[in-house]
């Protein structure tokens, strides 16, 4: 479990704050603890409801839904939230005090609910109370609110969600009459809360390739620069004023959107890298090293003037790099590259190595190591350097294809923070636009787990709490609200050691983008499960020089025919591939083990893409690499010079693997880096006994989760008060 640790280096700011004068301040400080103590309360109802949540599906009553038409108690005007923009000059707007409202994701289609979405709607049915006697300072002056890592948001008081011809149709939901579509998960007190404060370089592949149109299952053609793009633009808004960004594109040239630092995350600076964006055009060559660089030097820069002292310069916690492209590098691809592929290194292992060398300048510099998550964009995206770069340097991957939402897609690395926030205190947002209607807002938020697992682990993340607090009514305690904004977002910094067991980390990664062990060098490994000898032989030799090469030793390339099996293989493949012993036969139109057992073109081993290969390409044979256990071994022209991996029987073993002292043995004992998901069972099934859906939620009906939506309704009948005139 990583250690909350407040960040280093903000006392300076902090003390100019605190001469605003001592009244200010006081009334100030009874504010904060005010509000604070609201988010405490709902966050420790909302984990008890969580751990309770059984007993919620069972007596389940229907909620209403902040899309629908039928209110009502929020018929009745109230003006304690002030007035509707919409409505004019009419005063007060249309609430429910008596109930909270849900919104569901656009993901979720409210006439066929995945149960553990029914399962939340449920779970938090019983808040209402809660929400009604949790006030702050200022009464009830702004919206409470629980959400969910499936998209689930219960919002109190009730109230009605834009709808109809106040929508524009790109964010309209056609299931829900038109309702403006709405995902919690992608606001900034929600990653704010559940990621916490972080460096961030987005690092985008603007090469012409970017540029490719992809088919989507309605056939429509969408370039993967489109998606890219609007997924960077989205993903900006989920940063809050306690992250420090920037953004780099890269082809034959890497170019940082803002020179030599990384900027605050506030609305503004938010605004201007959105316009950076809009305005780029992909062309020319992708390398992948020169952006790396240019990434990694703004961590490094940055690091170095937060310990040389320099204000606003960076988090001092997370270190993230999220690494946008659709494969290709000027090493695998044959166009010119900035730095020269070293004598005797393979192309994808002088991009790995090149990014080890800049992890070790960041921790030289102060710095924690840099996550990276890569994401493949597009059908054909080779995804060869993206997998084990992130495998590599503690990330996950992802593909991304036409039809997907990419934020939901890239919502990975905000899980995979959240899952160490479990000791995390309350965190306050940057001020932004209110997406309910009360103008700017600063959220404070707290992230919610749920209880230990039967193996004494902390409990996974479920969502996150929040309450608002209007800016208006901070001037008016306060006029130099600016300056009293940036005070509350450092109260709320709190770093996290982010420390994961074997297990967590494959978890979090899922089946398709688990990583293959790492194991130290040795002459020789034994396998218990399979009772196999192992050896790698880093020579570069063509398939058959290596079959060659194993079977002057007593051995033949490797094989397997269970996962255990493949596992330990793909921990023993170089990065660049190794030759096991599948050979394509010509005349049967077939890949063959060569004991003579037929692979399946549809075998989860094969890469993406790599069975499109032309069958004119010379006899092929199968290379395996590091790029996950599943989907990493890919057809090669046999003569190719490539690494081998070796396999012995016991009765076989060659004199290498005689001597104990220079022998790895993968057995019970052995204690793993990166564990497989198959020896992660019992720690998944304790994790899944304290989150998985409660069994009464599987039966629940659509009509017992959601109350009848009602006769469609605009949204200033849905909003504004009855004698208010359109």
């Amino acid at each position: 479990m990583g250690v909350p640790r407040p960040g280093r280096g903000l006392l300076a700011p902090l003390a100019l704050v605190l001469l605003l004068g001592g009244v200010c301040a006081d009334e100030l400080d009874d504010l904060i603890d005010s509000v604070e103590a609201v988010v405490n309360l709902i966050a420790e109802d909302a984990s008890a409801a969580f751990a309770g949540r059984s007993e919620a599906a069972k007596a389940c009553e229907c909620s209403r839904h902040a899309c629908g038409g039928e209110f009502d108690a929020s018929d009745e005007c109230h003006e304690e939230l002030g007035d509707a923009e919409l409505c004019g000059e009419c005063t007060g707007q249309k609430l429910d005090f008596s109930q909270s409202f849900v919104l569901t994701s656009p993901a979720t289609d409210t006439e066929n609910m995945a149960a553990d979405v029914k399962d939340s709607i449920c779970t938090f049915r019983g808040l209402d109370e809660t929400f009604a006697s949790a006030k702050d300072q200022f009464g009830t002056r702004a919206w409470s609110y629980v959400a969910t890592n499936n998209g689930v948001m219960r919002s109190w008081p009730g109230h009605a969600h834009e709808r109809g011809d106040d929508v524009d149709a790109e964010e309209a939901d056609e299931r829900l009459g038109n309702c403006k579509k709405y995902d919690p998960r992608f606001r900034p007190w929600y990653t704010a809360a559940s990621s916490g404060p972080k460096d961030v370089v987005l690092l985008v592949d603007t090469s012409e390739s970017m540029l490719t149109p992809d088919a989507g299952e309605d056939g429509k053609l969408t370039t993967r620069w489109e998606v890219a793009k609007n997924a960077i633009t989205s993903l900006l808004g989920t940063f809050s004023a306690s992250d420090y960004i920037n953004l780099v594109e890269f082809n034959a040239k890497a170019k940082a959107l803002v020179p030599d630092k990384l900027l605050v995350g506030t609305e503004e600076n938010i605004a201007m890298l959105r316009e950076e964006v809009e305005s780029v055009d992909p062309e020319g060559d992708p390398d992948f090293a020169l952006g790396m660089e240019l990434a990694f030097d703004l961590l490094i820069g940055a690091a170095e003037k937060f310990e040389e002292g320099e204000e606003l310069s960076s988090s001092n916690c997370q270190k993230i790099i999220l690494f946008i492209t659709d494969g290709e590098d000027c090493t695998t691809r044959g166009t010119p590259c900035s730095r020269e592929t070293p004598e005797g290194t393979t192309p994808v292992d002088a991009v790995v190595n090149f990014i080890e060398e800049k992890q070790q300048e960041l921790e030289e510099a102060g710095s924690q190591r840099a996550h990276i998550f890569s994401f493949s964009f597009g059908h054909d995206a080779d995804d060869e350097i993206p997998k084990e770069m992130a495998c590599a340097n503690e990330g996950v991957w992802g593909q991304i294809l036409p039809d997907d939402d990419p934020l939901f897609r890239m919502h990975a690395y905000t899980s995979y923070l959240a899952s160490q926030r479990g000791g995390a205190g309350v965190i306050w947002s940057r001020a932004y636009e209110d997406a309910f209607g009360l103008g700017n807002v600063i959220t404070a938020a707290r992230p919610i787990f749920s209880p230990q697992t039967s193996l004494g682990a902390n409990g996974s993340f479920v969502g996150v709490v929040g309450h608002d607090i209007r800016l208006d009514d901070v001037q008016a305690v306060a006029p130099e609200f600016l300056s009293v904004i940036r005070r509350w977002i450092l109260r709320g910094i709190q770093c996290i050691d982010t420390e994961f067991t074997g297990c967590e980390l494959q978890l979090l990664r899922g089946e398709e983008s688990q990583c293959p062990e790492i194991l130290d060098d040795a002459d020789c490994y034994y396998f218990e499960p399979a009772d196999k000898y192992y050896t790698k032989n880093s020579d570069l030799l063509s398939f058959d020089d290596a079959e060659e090469a194993c079977s002057s030793m007593g051995g033949s390339l490797a094989d397997f025919d269970d996962p255990q099996e493949r596992d330990i293989v793909s921990a023993l493949a170089s990065n660049a591939g190794s030759w096991i012993g599948l050979v394509f036969d010509e005349d049967a139109g077939e890949w063959r083990w060569r004991d003579g057992e037929v692979v399946s073109p549809n075998s989860t081993i094969w890469v993406f893409r790599s069975l499109r290969k032309e069958s004119n390409e010379g006899k092929m044979c199968a290379s395996m690499d590091r790029r996950g256990v599943q989907h990493n071994v890919h057809p090669e022209d046999c003569s190719l010079p490539s690494s081998s991996i070796c396999e012995f029987s016991p009765s076989d073993i060659p004199k290498v693997c005689e001597d104990d002292k220079k022998l790895i043995r993968v057995d019970s004992n052995h204690e793993y880096k990166v564990r497989p998901l198959s020896t992660c069972r019992s720690v998944e099934e304790s994790r899944l006994g304290v989150t998985a859906v409660s069994p009464a939620a599987e039966s629940l009906t659509e009509e017992q989760t959601i109350c009848p939506m009602g006769d469609p309704k605009t949204t200033f009948e849905a909003r504004c008060c009855d004698d208010c005139q359109a």
